[in-house]
Order: C-alpha cells, then sequence, then structure tokens
C-alpha cells in the first residue's frame, strides 16, 4: 500500500489483474490488485479461474471499447506453482493416475510420443534428475502421488483457462487459425 511507481499501471499496462508478489494462496491470496488498488478476493476464489475471468473482461472491453487499436494481452498465471491447491473435482480426475512412480510415467511417456511420431524411436529417455531418488527409493509415496495429482489438476484447470480464452476470442472474430 505505499508507493506504486513499480506497480504494473506505472509500467506501461493499461489494465492489470493479478498478484504483485510470486506465490500466494490460491484462495486467499494477501496480494491481488486490480490496476493500483489492492482488493480482497470474494468467497469461492479460486485465482487460476479469477485471472482466466479477468483476461476475457479485458478481451471484451477492449473490443466494445477500442476496436482497432493494437491489442496485447499478457495472461500469467500462478498455476503450477507452489502452493500446490486445485478444485477437488480436478484433482479426482488424476486419482491413482501417479501411483506407479514417476520413473514408470517417465518410460511411458517417451514410449507415447515415440508411438505418437513426436520423437524418434532412437531417441533415448533422459537420465532422472539426480536430486530425486528413485521411486522405489522414495519415501512418502503417497503423498508424493497426491502431489502429482494436484498438480495436474493444477495444470488441467490453467489449460481449461487458456482454452476458455481461446474461444472468446473466436466468438468474436479475433482468432485466426491461419
Amino acid at each position: 500500500d505505499g508507493p506504486k511507481h513499480n506497480w504494473p499501471c506505472q509500467r506501461g499496462f493499461d489494465d492489470f489483474y493479478g498478484l504483485l508478489k510470486g506465490a500466494a494462496n490460491y484462495y486467499h491470496p494477501t496480494t491481488l490488485a486490480r490496476n493500483n488498488e489492492r482488493i480482497e478476493p470474494s468467497k469461492g476464489y479460486y485465482i487460476t479461474d479469477a485471472i482466466t475471468d479477468n483476461a476475457i473482461r479485458q478481451i471484451k472491453e477492449h473490443k466494445e471499447n477500442s476496436e482497432g487499436n493494437p491489442f496485447f494481452q499478457y495472461v500469467a498465471y500462478t498455476a503450477p506453482h507452489w502452493p500446490l491447491h486445485a478444485h477437488p473435482e480436478d484433482i479426482e480426475k488424476y486419482k491413482g493416475r501417479f501411483d506407479s512412480g514417476w520413473d514408470t510415467l517417465r518410460k511411458k511417456r517417451l514410449e507415447r510420443m515415440v508411438n505418437m511420431g513426436i520423437i524418434e524411436e532412437s531417441w533415448e529417455l533422459s537420465p532422472r534428475d539426480p536430486s530425486q531418488p528413485a521411486w522405489d527409493d522414495a519415501e512418502h509415496k503417497a503423498w508424493e502421488s497426491r502431489r502429482m495429482e494436484v498438480y495436474a489438476a493444477q495444470i488441467d484447470r490453467m489449460d481449461q483457462g487458456i482454452g476458455r480464452i481461446i474461444e472468446n476470442l473466436k466468438s468474436m472474430g479475433e482468432w485466426d487459425n491461419t
């Protein structure tokens, strides 16, 4: 609430919605702002959904008030960063998916990319991050699996939001698929 010389609207943005600091509670962020005003989240708030809703609002307002002028939008989700917070229904979609562990998952993903033709069959699996143990040696496997489920749910919700933004652009004739 002090000087605002380094806030987004003083750095070239016409309209800002988001967090002034990095990581925050997804349900109750403490540095939430709209333009030059700190705001409090409403009941049922979730930052990923709010960022999407405000991106769509900005697009609609530009279309209504500034059509014909250039438009630049920077959508900066906090997902999938710490803390790991996601909607229960999104987490549920991934329940059990990571129980086999990261070593097995890495191998399956490589096989899938080869089968899809994304990478060459001759490409080998890169080494596991040396700071991480083999899955068989990992402690707290249930916690690690749950952590991966929540992380995947965060990405899922972010992807849903990006899809909503694109659909909104398409519906206004602002998206060219060519």
